[in-house]
């Protein structure tokens, strides 16, 4: 099959948590938005039609742009490679995956995220907080409903899902036997969680563990996050799911470019599955706070190679994304003033967040490549 080609024209729903609909969570643009018109309107649209018949015909088009570079960096890691693999097309527009954000309620405030994506952002802005219990909502529900017979998956993400008020009403209308899969910090309380007990009554729940560093680091990138809750939540997902239903979903950047053995050491503590992607630019550019100096790519040719050694020193791994990551750091190219670049947003943001420990505590080695 050529690599044009995606079968989510055909199975894949996404709405964004402002409402933006598309195909999946990679495309460029939006097909459309639930909160002016109904979604079987949307995907009527002679927008959505040009896509479909280009892909469908294994032909380029720039809605796919985000996964065309993602592959060129990691293969087999977009959302492309995921459809095709495990949702074939029907030949005929029947939802088989669908990927609802219903809003940005959130409990940390990452320090790669932003207020779209984060209310906590939000609050730290004194940003108003949006609420989703308006009447688009119901077009969604109809929609599953319509569909939950050719549902093959749902993804759960956020914002936080666990705080997703709206995934309740969401696991009642849906199969049981549907597979779902949720991205989560996994910082939240779990007792008297109404949407974690809820998912204990369906055999095909998968976690995806978003976190990135261990210890002081995972509270320095993670702010408002605790490790001893996290790992406490790990365990009892572990004992409710088996661990064979939970992997870490790390976001490969400098911070962790040259602690990967540690990451690793964790997670062989339970054999758990890593699976990487790579950090997006930060676009709080209204707030000062716009940046892409926490990738590790673009930085100095010393700490380029320190960060493919670190990779070297996974002996025990065979991942074609790190591969990939490492492919790409030995073609990187240095880009002017970024690590300098990266120091001051670390003072920026530290002045702004204040940690419990510096960049310049828990990173000495990191922070040293970064100045000479």
């Amino acid at each position: 099959m050529n690599s044009n080609y995606c079968s989510a024209v055909d199975t894949g729903l996404f709405v964004s948590v402002q409402g933006a609909v598309g195909l999946c969570c990679s495309g460029s643009e939006s097909l459309g938005n639930i909160r002016n018109e109904p979604i079987k309107d949307i995907f009527a649209k002679q927008k959505f039609l040009e896509i479909q018949t280009a892909v469908r015909s294994n032909q380029s088009h720039s809605y796919c742009s985000g996964c065309d570079r993602i592959e060129q960096t990691a293969p087999g890691s977009s959302q492309r490679s995921a459809f095709n693999d495990q949702f074939p097309s029907p030949k005929k527009r029947q939802i088989k995956l669908a990927d609802i954000r219903w809003s940005n309620v959130c409990n940390l405030s990452c320090r790669y995220c932003n207020t779209h994506d984060s209310s906590e952002w939000r609050r730290l802005h004194s940003l108003p907080i949006e609420s989703v219990n308006r009447d688009y909502t119901e077009s969604l529900f109809e929609e599953i409903e319509e569909n939950k017979e050719t549902l093959e998956g749902v993804y759960l993400l956020g914002g936080e899902p666990l705080m997703q008020k709206h995934n309740i009403r969401l696991l009642d209308i849906i199969n049981k036997n549907t597979k779902i899969d949720l991205l989560t910090n996994l910082s939240v309380l779990l007792d008297n969680n109404k949407i974690y007990e809820k998912l204990k009554s369906f055999p095909n729940v998968y976690w995806n563990l978003s976190f990135d560093n261990i210890g002081d680091r995972f509270e320095y990138v993670r702010q408002g996050g605790l490790w001893s809750v996290f790992t406490d939540n790990v365990k009892r997902l572990c004992d409710d799911f088996g661990a064979n239903h939970v992997t870490f979903h790390p976001v490969y950047t400098i911070w962790n470019s040259i602690n990967l053995e540690e990451y690793y050491e964790y997670a062989a503590t339970g054999n758990f599955r890593v699976n990487w992607q790579l950090a997006l630019p930060k676009v709080d550019s209204a707030y000062g706070f716009a940046t892409d100096s926490f990738t590790t790519f673009g930085h100095k040719k010393s700490l380029i190679v320190r960060a493919v050694q670190e990779i070297d020193r996974l002996t025990t791994v065979n991942d074609p994304v790190v591969d990939g990551i490492k492919a790409s750091l030995i073609a990187d190219t240095e880009q002017p003033d970024k690590d300098k670049d990266f120091l001051i947003w670390t003072d920026k943001m530290e002045k702004f967040m204040p940690p419990n420990k510096s960049f310049v505590e828990l990173w000495p080695e990191l922070n040293t490549l970064l100045c000479n």
